[in-house]
């Protein structure tokens, strides 16, 4: 779990974050500055959750910032209630770490037939 949790600054804990999969709360700076940061502090990917622990439906699409920030790692995004969920349990334990599964759908959809807000 990222230190501080938005992970919008240079993480405290890159010790424990080195190498693993983090867990960070959406808010406070783009995407690509969370993964940006978790990156630089070694993260093989980053795992972000909305911000909203009542959403257990709301997919957002993690769009770039149009900064030209490299990133190298996976990142994804959970609903807030899965994220809450996975936050509560590691702090309840007091646990550092956790193997998480997460189920993917690989749907395919062309992008010509994604459904998009009206202003793209």
């Amino acid at each position: 779990m990222a230190d501080p949790i938005h992970a919008c600054s240079e993480l405290r804990n890159p010790a424990k974050t080195s190498g693993n999969f983090v867990l960070v709360e959406r808010g406070e700076c783009s995407f690509v500055e969370k993964v940006a940061m978790c990156q630089s502090a070694g993260a093989t990917g980053v795992i972000v959750y909305d911000n909203s622990a009542d959403n257990r439906s709301h997919l957002v699409a993690m769009v770039d910032d149009d900064r030209g920030t490299e990133i190298d790692i996976p990142s994804l995004f959970i609903i807030g209630l899965d994220g809450f969920h996975i936050r509560r349990a590691l702090e309840r334990n007091s646990l550092e770490s956790a193997i998480i599964n997460v189920p993917i759908n690989m749907t395919y959809v062309p992008e010509h037939e994604i459904r998009k807000p009206p202003w793209n």
